[in-house]
């Protein structure tokens, strides 16, 4: 825990948001409703407002915490103990070049939940990855989900967005330690806006419109970024990103001759889906609201992928053994041992087909000072997002006029990916049995793809284009097939 002073200057600014402005990154998975509880904050000393309105104080619980999401600063000012900032990768060398003719880049992928940069050296047609670097994207101070934080740009927050998270870009690239002129950036289209500082509100409601799809050139300067301009790749709609285009770029989706999809599952389950160049060689997309759950939020003891998560869990014999990200001690769940953790539950028939969990909660991972427990609302909340994903997933196949079993391969893109137990997706109905042994696991394949533009920016930027412009966007609100599937994957099967 890390303590902070909380001024009597701060009176009447909303504490998460107080918080926020001072660079302390702290999950509000919920939009700031007061429902998650993962703002919690501990008072040392001081008193905070319970409204806007500073009517009156806020009583903390019993432990003497408060929801920082829910808690106005006062006059009195305050100490509190915040949770330590949950790092990922602080920067991963992979090689030096120190060859006079080599030209240096950066590339970054905007996820909603986490943001992942690369440094590269491009000389004699290749690149080379230098150094990478990932972190949490600080937005979630503002919510876990794109939907969230459209609201709360609708509601006056969009610039408090954009510079949160250009401040973090900038000590990505310090990291670095590498003078580029030339930044690539891909991911979703929310992500993009912000990035940019324009307003996301026309993807808030139905039809659901962009400022924007095209690509983009922008100043580095006029963005505080130390490199000389910046390419934003081209969207196709408003939920098929440049960062979906940029897996396609990578796994080379549009040189198959047979229909192959792939899947970039994160807090949204986003699929392109190309008929193959032997069948008509369409392209279609479409996006399913899966929701945070496999990137650790929305789940009471959910963790993005970081040191401690539990990123597997095997059933041996009636015990559950669990496994973490390396090898410390166990802090929370992430989606790829929550994956697991469901399918030993079935397995053990501690879970029957309809979710419902025989004893909740039950502990699934503990050390010498805490057990971590899945409650029934866990398991509710996953069977949400494995439907979203499968129903999606099944709904495209379907409106290409294709049948599942005529995919050749399946991408499965993420940082789920890197972690995630095929044998296990498929037992908790993620992903068809049929398509098991046509899985190939890519990781951050928008990164892999910026990469590529970067490479040889002139025939990628008309084939991002033409992916763009080509790619047929399913709605699946709209489809009545997907509606089906979607109930009916809910069960277990």
């Amino acid at each position: 825990m890390i303590s902070v002073k909380i001024p009597p200057e701060a009176a009447g600014c909303k504490l998460i948001k107080y918080l926020s402005n001072q660079g302390h990154s702290v999950a509000a998975d919920c939009g700031g409703k007061g429902t998650c509880g993962k703002c919690r904050v501990k008072v040392l000393s001081g008193s905070f407002y319970k409204d806007s309105e500073m009517s009156g104080l806020l009583e903390p619980d019993s432990e003497n915490y408060v929801k920082a999401c829910k808690a106005w600063c006062s006059q009195e000012g305050a100490e509190i103990l915040i949770p330590e900032v949950e790092s990922i990768d602080q920067g991963t060398i992979f090689a030096t070049k120190s060859e006079k003719n080599a030209k240096y880049g950066i590339v970054l992928d905007i996820g909603t939940t986490t943001l992942a940069m690369a440094s590269i050296a491009i000389q004699d047609e290749t690149y080379e990855i230098l150094q990478t670097v990932s972190r949490l994207n600080p937005q979630r101070s503002f919510g876990a989900d794109v939907m969230s934080r459209i609201t709360a740009a609708s509601e006056g927050q969009l610039a408090a967005m954009q510079d949160v998270l250009l401040k973090e870009v900038r000590n990505m690239i310090d990291v670095l330690h590498v003078k580029a002129d030339h930044m690539v950036v891909v991911g979703n289209p929310t992500m993009l806006h912000m990035f940019c500082g324009v307003s996301p509100e026309g993807m808030g409601a139905y039809p659901f419109t962009p400022a924007f799809t095209d690509m983009k050139m922008l100043s580095g300067s006029n963005l505080g970024l130390p490199v000389a301009y910046v390419t934003m790749l081209p969207s196709a709609s408003a939920f098929i990103g440049a960062d979906v285009i940029a897996g396609g770029l990578s796994v080379g989706l549009t040189d198959s001759a047979q229909p192959v999809v792939l899947i970039d599952i994160g807090t949204n389950g986003e699929m392109m889906l190309f008929t193959g160049t032997d069948n008509g060689g369409k392209l279609y997309a479409a996006s399913s609201a899966a929701g945070p759950a496999f990137e650790g939020a929305g789940i009471s003891t959910g963790v993005g992928g970081i040191k401690g998560a539990v990123c597997r869990v095997e059933k041996i014999e009636d015990s559950l053994v669990s496994h973490t990200i390396d090898d410390a001690d166990a802090i929370g769940i992430c989606g790829s041992g929550l994956i697991d953790l469901i399918a030993a539950l079935l397995a053990r028939g501690d879970i029957d087909e309809t979710g419902y969990l025989e004893a909740s909660p039950v502990v699934y991972a503990g050390n010498a000072g805490s057990t971590l427990t899945i409650t029934e609302q866990d398991v509710r909340a996953f069977q949400l997002a494995k439907s979203a994903i499968r129903a999606g997933l099944e709904a495209l196949i379907y409106e290409s006029g294709l049948e599942i079993n005529d995919m050749s391969k399946v991408y499965i893109a993420g940082g789920l990916g890197f972690y995630m137990n095929i044998d296990s997706s498929v037992q908790v109905g993620l992903i068809p049995a049929s398509l098991k042994d046509k899985v190939s696991v890519v990781g951050n394949s928008a990164l892999s793809g910026a990469m590529l533009f970067m490479l040889d920016e002139a025939a990628m930027t008309r084939k991002s284009k033409k992916i763009a412009t080509e790619c047929t966007t399913i709605e699946l609100n709209s489809s009545e097939f997907f509606t089906n599937a979607f109930i009916e994957y809910m069960m277990f099967e």
